[in-house]
């Protein structure tokens, strides 16, 4: 396991939480800005960047609209989502 996915209990992975945020603030700015940062933890992390896709594929069918979620939170508009939100 690489240092960008540190366990943080048995279920959840600080680091696929932070890499969905990440992706999505990424996304905020630009498309160009969300492939550019999916293009390096590909690169640089291509085991955990599979797991992750799994992760998030996971969170998405869970919650449809979780990016709606980030991106209200992003904007300022809302919250943080739910903690529970995240667990797959």
């Amino acid at each position: 396991m690489t240092e960008i996915l540190e366990s943080f209990d048995s279920r959840l992975r600080i680091g696929n939480v932070g890499i969905l945020f990440n992706i999505y603030r990424e996304e905020k700015i630009s498309m160009e800005n969300r492939r550019e940062y999916e293009k390096y933890l590909e690169e640089t992390y291509p085991d955990d960047y599979e797991n992750f896709l799994e992760y998030k594929s996971k969170v998405k069918a869970k919650t449809p609209n979780i990016k709606e979620l980030i991106f209200n939170w992003l904007d300022g508009k809302s919250e943080i989502p739910e903690f529970k939100l995240f667990i797959v």
